[in-house]
C-alpha cells in the first residue's frame, strides 16, 4: 500500500519506514512520518483513534435512499442539522471535526456572500464553497433552545 504525503506529495509505502527505531512509543506508534519532509499521520489501519472516529462518522451516516441539500444551499438564518460528509478527503475530515461540523451537529447559515460564513457551537467559521457543497443537511423544525 503506498501513502502520498499532503504537505510534499512524496509517494512512499509506510511498511519500509524505519522512523520508530528513536520513538519511545516503538512498534506500538500508530503514526507515518513521510522520509522526504517528516509530516506525521495517524496510520488509519493501526490507529485505534483512527477506526474510532472512522465508525462514529459511519454510524451517523443516513441511508442513501434519502437526499439532503448541501450547506451551500440554505439560506442565511436557518438552522440545519449535518447529516453527511461526502468526499472529503481525511485533512478535509479532520479540520471539519476539529471545528465541530460533524454529523448531528447544529449550524446555522449567518451569511452566503461573498463567502459562507456558519455558527457551530458559538464559533463562526468560514467554509470553502467546494467544502460546504459535500456537506449534506437537513433542515429543523424549529430553532434549538
Amino acid at each position: 500500500m503506498r501513502v502520498r504525503c499532503p504537505m510534499c506529495g512524496h509517494e512512499y509505502d509506510p511498511s519500509d519506514l524505519r522512523c520508530h527505531v528513536g520513538c519511545p512509543v516503538g512498534a506500538r506508534c500508530a503514526l507515518i512520518c513521510c522520509p522526504q519532509c517528516g509530516y506525521q499521520m495517524p496510520d488509519l489501519e493501526r490507529s485505534t483513534s483512527a477506526r474510532w472516529f472512522r465508525g462514529l462518522l459511519n454510524r451517523f451516516q443516513p441511508t442513501r435512499g434519502r437526499s439532503h441539500a448541501t450547506l451551500a444551499d440554505v439560506p442565511p438564518g436557518q438552522f440545519v442539522v449535518v447529516m453527511e460528509l461526502e468526499e472529503m478527503t481525511g485533512d478535509q475530515l479532520a479540520r471539519l471535526a476539529h471545528l465541530g461540523v460533524l454529523p448531528g451537529a447544529v449550524v446555522r447559515v449567518l451569511r452566503r456572500r461573498p463567502v459562507l460564513i456558519v455558527e457551530v457551537d458559538g464559533a463562526t467559521l468560514a467554509l470553502d464553497p467546494d467544502v460546504a457543497a459535500r456537506i449534506r443537511v437537513s433542515s429543523m423544525e424549529s430553532s434549538p433552545a
